[in-house]
C-alpha cells in the first residue's frame, strides 16, 4: 500500500490562528479523500499544493463548523466551477443535522433555484460503520463528544486512528490495540466536550499514550511540548505523513 498515505492538513482547534482546523487528506493512488472539511480548508490544502478541484471524496466526523463549514465552499466550487460532485460519506445520523441544520441555510437556494445536498455531493450513507476506497478501509466508531450530537472517529486500515473531537474513549487500548492514534487534546484545565491534557495522562496508560500524537490543540501548544514529548508520542504537526 505504498501509494496510500495520510497527510495531516490541520491540527488546530476552532480558535487557532496558526494551525488550521484539524483535518486530514488520504491519498489513495490518484484519489484524494478529506477527513473533515472545516472553514480553513482552502488554506490548509494550499499549503500542500492541492486545490479543491482534486478532492474526490469527504468523510465528515460530526457537525461543528471547524469540521464542516468548508463543505459550502467545496460544494459551490465543485458544482459551479468544476462541474463535478465529490462523494460525501456520512453516518446516517449525520445526514439531517448536516444539511437541515447547517448547510441548507446557505446552500439550499442558489441561482439554480431550490437545491438539495445531493445537487452538490454524491452522498453515500455508511453501512455497518465501514467503507472502502481503493485499498483503504475506513472503519468509523462513535465517540463521546457533545451531548445529543452524533460524533465519530475513524480507523484507516487498522493502522491509524483519528479520534476527531472526543472525551476519553473507554477501552481504547482493547478496541485499537496496535497502531498510531491522533487523539483530541484540549489544553484548558477543564472542558466538558474535549479530553484535557491532564485527563489523557490520568486516564490512559503510558504504553497507550506512547502511541498517541495529540491534535486539535490551541495556539499555546508551545508551552506544553516538553510535557507532551515526555508523556506521549508527540504533538501532531501540519504536513505530517503516515503510510497506510
Amino acid at each position: 500500500m505504498e501509494n496510500t498515505y495520510l497527510t495531516l492538513i490541520g491540527t488546530g482547534n476552532a480558535e487557532s490562528l496558526r494551525y488550521w482546523n484539524t483535518g486530514a487528506l488520504v491519498r489513495i493512488d490518484t484519489q484524494h479523500v478529506l477527513i473533515d472539511c472545516g472553514f480553513t480548508i482552502k488554506y490548509a490544502l494550499r499549503d500542500i499544493d492541492i486545490s479543491l478541484q482534486k478532492i474526490d471524496a469527504v468523510f465528515i466526523t460530526h457537525v461543528h463548523g471547524d469540521h464542516v463549514h468548508g463543505l459550502e465552499r467545496l460544494g459551490f466550487e465543485s458544482r459551479y466551477v468544476y462541474n463535478r460532485r465529490p462523494i460525501l460519506y456520512l453516518e446516517e445520523d449525520l445526514y439531517s443535522p448536516l444539511w437541515d441544520k447547517c448547510l441548507a441555510g446557505s446552500m439550499g437556494n442558489t441561482s439554480c433555484g431550490s437545491s438539495r445536498i445531493e445537487d452538490f455531493f454524491d452522498v453515500r450513507i455508511i453501512e455497518n460503520h465501514t467503507f472502502t476506497i481503493g485499498d483503504c478501509i475506513f472503519r468509523t466508531f462513535p465517540t463521546p463528544h457533545t451531548v445529543g450530537k452524533p460524533s465519530y472517529g475513524v480507523v484507516l486500515n487498522e493502522r491509524v486512528m483519528l479520534t476527531s473531537d472526543t472525551n476519553l474513549i473507554t477501552d481504547l487500548d482493547q478496541s485499537f490495540p496496535n497502531g498510531i492514534i491522533f487523539h483530541d487534546c484540549c489544553l484548558q484545565a477543564e472542558n466538558p466536550v474535549h479530553a484535557t491534557l491532564s485527563e489523557l495522562i490520568e486516564g490512559y496508560s503510558l504504553a497507550l499514550r506512547k502511541r498517541m500524537f495529540l491534535v486539535h490543540y490551541g495556539d499555546e501548544i508551545d508551552f506544553y511540548r516538553a510535557l507532551i514529548r515526555r508523556e506521549f508520542c508527540g504533538v501532531a504537526t501540519q504536513g505530517q505523513v503516515i503510510s497506510l
